[in-house]
């Protein structure tokens, strides 16, 4: 046997777990770490006092930055259409003085697209006839992987049930060993009923 001896309930969401550290570390030190607040009033207090200064800084913040925020705003606007009324004859000019160069670039790139086409047309042909091959292959593959992945879930399937049956064995210990315990299959913990 490896790993530590068995034991109910280590974690709330778990039923049954081996220890690998020593239970009376576990538990002493969730125990130690775990305490109520004795002086709930004061907590409470010092929580809504701490909420009322952040208020009212956030609100005294959104207001001292409010007028420089709206003057930086208005600057930037004006910046940007200053800048666009600007450039807008170099924007023009440089439209002008490149159309004849983008027509012939285009009509230059109309013939070379042709000449591409034509010359390449016995590549893609091998090119789909490789493709054609290599499908087949694929395929061929594939099934030879379904069938194998088949078997293997009949395997897996196998594994599950008997798994479910060592899970059933562990149920019925547990309703034995703990018969007043509220684990409800998943947690120690069950949440209560609303009303």
């Amino acid at each position: 046997m490896t790993g530590g001896e068995w034991y109910w309930h280590v974690h709330h969401a778990v039923l049954v777990e081996q220890l690998t550290a020593p239970a009376q570390d576990e538990i002493e030190t969730r125990l130690r770490l775990f305490k109520r607040v004795k002086d709930q009033g004061a907590v409470f207090a010092a929580q809504k006092a701490r909420d009322e200064a952040v208020a009212s800084a956030e609100k005294a913040y959104g207001e001292a930055v409010a007028p420089a925020r709206k003057a930086r705003d208005e600057a930037v606007a004006s910046a940007w259409k200053a800048y666009h009324e600007a450039v807008a004859p170099a924007r023009k000019a440089y439209d002008e003085a490149v159309a004849p160069a983008r027509k012939a670039y285009d009509e230059a790139m109309a013939l070379a697209r042709k000449a591409r086409d034509k010359a390449v047309a016995p590549a893609r042909k091998a090119y789909d006839e490789a493709m054609a091959l290599a499908r087949k292959a694929y395929d061929e593959a594939m099934a030879l992987a379904r069938k194998a992945y088949d078997e293997a879930m009949a395997l897996a399937r196998k594994a599950y049930d008997e798994a479910v049956v060592v899970r059933e064995a562990h149920d019925e210990a547990h309703e034995k060993e703990c018969p007043d315990c509220p684990w409800d299959g998943r947690t120690i913990f069950p949440e209560k009923e609303s009303k």
